[in-house]
This record gives structure tokens, C-alpha cells and sequence, in this order.
């Protein structure tokens, strides 16, 4: 979740009052986009295409009470329609989920299996997010309701004191707020059984989604914080080995989708490296294990915009995030996706400078995003009466869905999408496009080896390539 200034804010603070570890170091290398020999494994779907996932999140309105978001059905075919999302991060919590230890409210459940549904009748792949913030609403004591996740019974803040703070991200570190998580990561050695709970939890929701095709995997927590212990002394020893016995839990009742696994909320979200360590997925036929981090650059959270001092302070931050979580995706062995990006509303000066950047990045990078979020406002994709915002007009770029091999290049530029890929064995179907209008199409494949189709209530271009030649670049444009 983002509410400026973020956590960012935070990290700054923690770095100070919470000793314990360092954040993980970057190579002196600059910072430049990884080659596609060289890039991290891909998300793929079934016909072993690689997924460029384009979605949002939704919703912040499903951290409330209820635990479900504002949507409707036809929101979710106007989202599609419009902006062209192939995917979604889906908000859930564990206190909807878990209202009781052991007790699995299923009318919750089968709540967020009608909206899935939504998602799934406009071909959109979901996934589920485990969502806190602030640990839970029962949590910070002096303020309660003022953060989401856990359920009450959960919550241990052993009494110690808490106010929710301005800016929000510090009550992190208030006093309740940190005992409630170390107990949860049984840094006290007295709760072993919360992460136990957790992980049983995950194994439900697992077995009740494992079988909806519309579900693509699981992000196992949001924004994950490491209460009195940071950096590697909680990434390497803590956070890894619990994300280890969740991932088995669920292959105990989903051998096939994947699963998203994010670093720390202090320092990746920036740029920093994560000290997490390589998590074993033991489903056949190969890791399904995905990283999932944030970006949300300290330049915007500090400055409140993309302009002077603050935009200085953000590039040098995507630059930090292109160079290191790449190569932490590759040292872990893992595909890369942006769980969370955007969070600063169009009327902060260079707002929609900051997001077409962010969006060629991930473009550069090859890999996809979910923006946060979808909520109505200035800093969502659609204003009060349902009309795309700057931003969101931004986001209706085209771009490939699924890419019949390994991409090489993505690049949009003045209305005109490059796609790039060679042939990678496994990988079969067309390549298939979003594109706003029938477009016009050229290919570096041999006149009469290649061919299109155009599926005008998707808005979807196929491209079937030459399967005789070995790489392929097709230009889209109006």
C-alpha cells in the first residue's frame, strides 16, 4: 500500500533505531539493463508463452472491514476493455480469511471466488495477495483499525504502547507495532505457532483456488516487515525459511501455480538488494517461485514529486533498482514482476513523467507490474465518474501479453510498439498484443512465413511467427 510519504520514509528511521543487520550491498557495476541471455527466468503460461503481466492493484477499499473491494463486473470488463490489464493483485486478508484460529470463513472465500470469476470471464490472470499493513487493525492499540491484515486473536503487541503517526509509515515503528510483529516472527521465542496459523492458512486458500483457472498464484505477504530485526538478519535467517514452509504447504495442495515471494519492505522497495536466500519449490517440472518487490523511489516519498532535488534523488533509485533486483532475481533463480508501483497522485508536479518512466523501465526490463491502484481518485486509472485519469491513459500502452519465446526487447515509443524475441523450445501460439486500435503490423520474418490476426472486442493482435526463423522483431503500429 502507498500513502505519501511511504515506508520509504520509514527505512530511514529504522536504519537508525533498529541495529540489527545491514542492508544488502549492490555491485559497484553500472547500472544497465541485463541482456536477455542473461535476464532472469520467465512467469509462463500453458502453452509455455512468457506472461508480461499488466494489471492493478484492487484494492485499497478491500483493506476495510469487509475485506472485499469496490469493483463490479462490469468494472472489471471496462478495465479490461480500456486500459488492456491482462492481470490483477488481488487484495485478501488474513483476519477475513481466519476470523478465529482454525476457522476458515468460507462465505469470505466464496466472495472473492465470485470476483475471480470477473476476472476470469475477461481471460485476466489473479493473484491472490496476502495484504497487511501496520501488521493488523488490532495491533496498534492507541489507534485502533489503523492498519489491516491480521485478525485480532493474532495481534500481540504484549500492551506496549501505540499511535498511529504523521506520516502513517512511521507508527511502524512504534513500540506495539514492532512487539506485534516479533512475536509473529517469534523473535521472542514465545508464539511459534502464529507462523504455523499463517502457513496453514496459505494451504487453504490454496486448495480452495488451486483448481480456478483464472488464478495465476500467491503472493504470500505484503510489504513484509521484520519488527526489531532488518536486512539480512531477518531476510536470510527469518524471512526465508518461512516462505520456504508456506511453498510446501501449498505444493501440498497446488502443484502448479506460482508463487510470489517479496523481500523486505526496507530497502528493495528503493532499490537496495534483498538478502533473501534461494527457496526450494519442490513441484516437478521446475520453480514456480517468483520476486515480487515494490518500487517506490525515496525521491518521491521525501519531495512529494518528480521535479528538482526529488527527481534527482528517484532516478538514481531507478537506476538502483534496475541494476540490483534483476541480479537478485538471478542469484535466486526466480522470474521478476513489480507487485507495487505508482502511489503518487497526477496533480504531484512530474507526476506522469514519473510513471511513463517507471513504465520503460519495466519495459527495458522485460517484466510486468500491477500499479497501485485501481480506487477512484487522482492517483488511481480512473477519476469519480469512471473516466481514465492521466494516469491511467498512460497505462493503456500497448504491449505483448505473451510472448511466444524469450523476449529480447520491448519498446514503446510515439504510439509505435517494438517487440523482439527468439524461439525458445517449450514455447508455442502465437505472440499475442494489446493494442488500443486495429494496428498496422510488420515483421523481420520472410514475406509469407508469418501471420496475423486482430480480435477487435479484445483488442488483441496474434502474431504466429515463422517457426523457421530463429529470432523475430514485429513493429505495431497505428
Amino acid at each position: 500500500m502507498r500513502a505519501r510519504p511511504s515506508l520509504a520514509v520509514a527505512a530511514l528511521t529504522a536504519a537508525l533505531l533498529l541495529p540489527t543487520g545491514t542492508p544488502a550491498h549492490a555491485d559497484a557495476a553500472p547500472a544497465t539493463t541485463a541482456p536477455a541471455t542473461t535476464g532472469p527466468p520467465l512467469i509462463t503460461d500453458d502453452q509455455g508463452r512468457a506472461l508480461i503481466l499488466h494489471g492493478l492493484n484492487t484494492a485499497g477499499s478491500a483493506k476495510g472491514p469487509s475485506g472485499l473491494p469496490w469493483i463490479t463486473r462490469a468494472d472489471v470488463a471496462r478495465e479490461a476493455r480500456d486500459i488492456g490489464t491482462n492481470s490483477v493483485r488481488y487484495l485478501i486478508q488474513w483476519r477475513n480469511v481466519e476470523p478465529s484460529p482454525g476457522r476458515y470463513d468460507e462465505r469470505y472465500l466464496d466472495e472473492v471466488a465470485k470476483r475471480v470469476a470477473w476476472y476470469r470471464e475477461q481471460g485476466m490472470h489473479v493473484i491472490l495477495d496476502m495484504h497487511q499493513d501496520m501488521y493488523g487493525p488490532s495491533a496498534c492499540a492507541g489507534s485502533p483499525g489503523a492498519g489491516d491484515g491480521a485478525p485480532a486473536w493474532a495481534s500481540l503487541s504484549d500492551g506496549l504502547p501505540c499511535k498511529l503517526q504523521d506520516p502513517w509509515s512511521l507508527t511502524y515503528l512504534q513500540p506495539g507495532i514492532v512487539r506485534a510483529f516479533d512475536n509473529f516472527w517469534n523473535h521472542t521465542g514465545k508464539h511459534p505457532e502464529l507462523m504455523r496459523r499463517y502457513t496453514a492458512m496459505w494451504r487453504h486458500v490454496a486448495a480452495r483456488f488451486a483448481k480456478e483457472p483464472a488464478v495465476l498464484g500467491y503472493d504470500l505477504m505484503n510489504e513484509p516487515f521484520g519488527g526489531s530485526r532488518q536486512f539480512a538478519a531477518f531476510e536470510g535467517p527469518t524471512l526465508t525459511s518461512f516462505y520456504q514452509r508456506i511453498v510446501t504447504a501449498i505444493r501440498q495442495v497446488d502443484r502448479d501455480n506460482w508463487i510470489f515471494a517479496e523481500p523486505q519492505v526496507l530497502g528493495p522497495n528503493e532499490g537496495f538488494a534483498t538478502a533473501l536466500k534461494k527457496i526450494s519449490d519442490p513441484r516437478p517440472g521446475g520453480s514456480r517461485v517468483v520476486l515480487a518487490p515494490h518500487f517506490y523511489p525515496l525521491g518521491i516519498d521525501l519531495g512529494g514529486s518528480y521535479t528538482g532535488a526529488a527527481k534527482l534523488l528517484a532516478r538514481g533509485q531507478f537506476e538502483l533498482w534496475r541494476h540490483n533486483l534483476p541480479a537478485s532475481a538471478r542469484r535466486l533463480g526466480t522470474p521478476l514482476w513489480i507487485g507495487e508501483v505508482g502511489g503518487i497522485p497526477e496533480t504531484a508536479p512530474g507526476a506522469l513523467d514519473f510513471t511513463a518512466d517507471w513504465l520503460a523501465m519495466a519495459d527495458g526490463l522485460g517484466i510486468g507490474w500491477a500499479y497501485w491502484s485501481n480506487d477512484p481518485g487522482s492517483g488511481g486509472v480512473v477519476d469519480g465518474k469512471g473516466d481514465l485519469t492521466g494516469i491511467g491513459r498512460l497505462l493503456a500502452r500497448p504491449y505483448p501479453r505473451a510472448v511466444a519465446g524469450t523476449p529480447t526487447k520491448i519498446s514503446y515509443s510515439s504510439g509505435k510498439l517494438t517487440v523482439a524475441w527468439r524461439n525458445r523450445s517449450g514455447a508455442h501460439g502465437p505472440t499475442e498484443i494489446w493494442f488500443p486500435s486495429k494496428p498496422r503490423v510488420t515483421s523481420s520474418d520472410p514475406a509469407g512465413r508469418w501471420r496475423t490476426t486482430w480480435d477487435a472486442k479484445r483488442r488483441v493482435l496474434s502474431v504466429w511467427a515463422d517457426p523457421k526463423t530463429p529470432s523475430h522483431t514485429v513493429v505495431v503500429s497505428p
